[in-house]
């Protein structure tokens, strides 16, 4: 049942075959790299359980958390070291929704800095529309524009509504 105060955008079965599609393309086109995943705590970890399970060749994954408030030039924080070595590694990193493209670019450059071979990026979400820097995203699921604040599927608001099994849009009344 979706609350009155939520619109659905993208329901289970359109988010299962978008993760599915995005799985068989990494698995042509990377997989046998033995790519790093980097999951972007915390809108998408759902999007990164969803999608190494639809790769069929074994993946090694990890997290990192980044302190993004406020509209700065870069995040105020990326929580280091990825308890594995990337020296040398192609990374994969996830992230829930991108926009600007600051903490994509900053975080590229952070993960090159610590010695990764190739830094790619696949979202959930791409606001291309938005974007600050000249952050071009590798992967994207949904391409849209903005509407509203995202919940569902791992995104809260307040820390309500990431359990929802679609992705939606918090109604201007709420």
């Amino acid at each position: 049942m979706i609350p009155s105060s939520i619109e659905a955008l993208y329901d289970v079965v359109t988010i299962a075959a978008g993760v599915a599609e995005l799985g068989e393309r990494l698995e042509q086109e990377i997989a046998r790299e033995d790519p790093l995943v980097v999951s972007l705590l915390g809108g998408s970890v759902i999007f990164l359980a969803d999608l190494i399970r639809a790769i069929p060749t074994p993946l090694r994954f990890s997290f990192i958390q980044s302190d993004t408030s406020g509209d700065s030039a870069e995040p105020k924080r990326v929580h280091y070291p990825l308890p594995v070595e990337i020296s040398g590694q192609s990374l994969l990193v996830l992230k829930d929704v991108v926009s600007s493209g600051v903490v994509e670019t900053y975080l590229a450059s952070e993960l090159r800095q610590h010695g990764a071979r190739k830094v790619r990026f696949a979202a959930l979400v791409d606001l291309p529309s938005e974007r600050k820097t000249e952050f071009a995203l590798d992967y994207a699921i949904f391409t849209t524009e903005r509407p509203g604040t995202f919940v569902g599927y791992g995104l809260k608001h307040q820390g309500l509504y990431g359990s929802l099994p679609y992705l939606g849009r918090l109604l201007e009344d709420s």
